[in-house]
C-alpha cells in the first residue's frame, strides 16, 4: 500500500479517516496539534495516542515529505535559507527573514509552491529553471514545519513569494494557507498570510470572488506594457491594464489590502514611470512595495541609490503606504529573485 501524505489533508478529512478506523473524530484536532503546534518528527511522539494507533498512522501516512539538504545563515543580516529535497529528487528553497527597525520582531517565512517556474521573468533565477511540477499541499506546509524546527523560531508571518507562481497551483496553495490559519494548525492570522502573483487573471478573479481573506500581492515591475512583456512574458497573455481594470471594479469591495510589488531597475524608475504608476491604481487599501533589483545571472542594469531615492520621492504624493524592502539574504542567494533550488558552491 502506497503511503499518503498526512499534511495533504484538512481537519475534516483527517476526522473522516479516524471515524473510518473506528476512532472518535475529535482525534483529528489532537493530531493537528501534535503535527503543527508541537511540530513532531514522528507519529510515535504522540503520547495521547495508543501505540496501536500510532503504528497505524505510521503505516498509512508519511509525516514529512521533504529532506533538509542545506541550511545557510547570512552573516550580514541573519536571514536563513533552507534547501529541501522532495521524495522524487527535486529541490526547492524557503527563506526565514528577520525584520529590524520599524518591523522589529517580525519573522517571515517565504514559501515555495512549485519546483521551478514557468513564468520566465528576466530578473528571477527560478524562472530560468523552467517548470517541473506543482508542490502538493503537504510539501508546502512541511517547509514551514522544518524551517521552525531547524531555526528554533516561531514565525508570525507567511509570504508565498518563493519558487513558483502561486495561482498556477491555486488549490494546493489556498488549502495550505487555510491549514496555516486553522486554530489547530499553525494558527497564523489571515492578515499575516500574503499570496503573491505575477498576474494570473483567472486566479486573481477567483481569489476575489471566493472572498479569500488573505492579503494579495501583485508583481507589476513595469508601467509600460512593451517593457513588461520583455521582463515578464506573462504580460503577453494577461495584460496588466486589464487586470487593473478588473481590480478597479472588484477589489474595492474586498476586505483585503492589495500590495503592488515593484522591482526597481535602472530603466523603470523615471519620473514618467512614477506618474504612470500613480494613475494605474486609484482605489483604496493599497500598499506599494518597492524592491531594489538584486544581483544575479541577468544583464539588467542596477539602479543607483540616488536614482531610487528620486523615484521614491516622486511616489510619496500617492497618498498610499510606500515601503522599500531591504535586500535581505543576498550574500546567501536568499533575496528576492535569487532562489534557484541549488546547493551553495563551497
Amino acid at each position: 500500500m502506497k503511503k499518503k501524505l498526512i499534511k495533504n489533508l484538512t481537519l475534516n478529512e483527517v476526522a473522516a479517516w479516524f471515524e473510518e478506523e473506528g476512532e472518535k473524530g475529535y482525534r483529528a484536532k489532537q493530531l493537528f496539534s501534535w503535527i503543527y503546534e508541537k511540530n513532531i518528527e514522528s507519529f510515535h511522539e504522540m503520547t495521547t495516542f495508543t501505540k496501536a494507533l500510532r503504528s497505524r498512522l505510521d503505516e498509512v501516512f508519511i509525516l514529512s515529505p521533504l529532506d533538509l539538504e542545506e541550511h545557510l545563515v547570512s552573516q550580514k543580516d541573519g536571514t536563513e535559507k533552507f534547501l529541501f529535497k522532495t521524495r522524487d529528487g527535486h529541490y526547492i528553497e524557503s527563506v526565514l527573514l528577520k525584520n529590524e527597525g520599524d518591523e522589529a520582531g517580525r519573522l517571515t517565512v517565504c514559501i515555495s509552491c512549485q519546483v521551478g517556474c514557468a513564468m520566465n521573468c528576466a530578473f528571477c533565477h527560478t524562472g530560468m529553471l523552467g517548470f517541473t511540477r506543482n508542490l502538493e499541499t503537504g510539501e508546502i506546509l512541511d517547509q514551514l514545519s522544518q524551517v521552525r524546527r531547524a531555526s528554533g523560531l516561531r514565525n508570525n508571518n507567511i509570504v508565498f513569494m518563493g519558487m513558483g507562481e502561486p495561482f498556477q497551483n491555486y488549490d494546493n496553495v489556498l488549502k495550505a494557507a487555510d491549514i496555516m490559519n486553522y486554530s489547530f494548525g499553525f494558527h497564523i492570522s489571515v492578515r499575516k498570510i500574503t499570496i503573491s502573483t505575477c498576474g494570473i487573471h483567472e486566479g486573481i478573479e477567483r481569489f476575489i470572488d471566493e472572498k479569500r481573506p488573505y492579503n494579495l500581492a501583485l508583481s507589476l515591475n513595469d508601467t509600460e506594457w512593451e517593457k513588461r512583456k520583455i521582463n515578464m512574458p506573462i504580460e503577453k497573455k494577461y495584460p496588466f491594464v486589464r487586470i487593473a481594470e478588473m481590480l478597479q471594479k472588484k477589489f474595492p469591495v474586498s476586505r483585503n489590502r492589495l500590495t503592488i510589488e515593484y522591482v526597481m531597475r535602472k530603466d523603470n524608475i523615471s519620473k514618467e514611470d512614477a506618474r504612470r504608476l500613480k494613475k494605474l491604481f486609484r482605489y483604496g487599501r493599497i500598499k506599494l512595495n518597492l524592491i531594489p533589483l538584486n544581483p544575479g545571472d541577468h544583464d539588467i542594469d542596477m539602479p543607483t541609490r540616488e536614482e531610487m531615492d528620486a523615484f521614491i520621492s516622486e511616489l510619496e504624493i500617492m497618498n498610499v503606504p510606500i515601503s522599500v524592502r531591504k535586500s535581505l539574504g543576498a550574500d546567501i542567494s536568499g533575496a528576492c529573485g535569487q532562489l534557484s533550488g541549488k546547493k551553495a558552491r563551497s
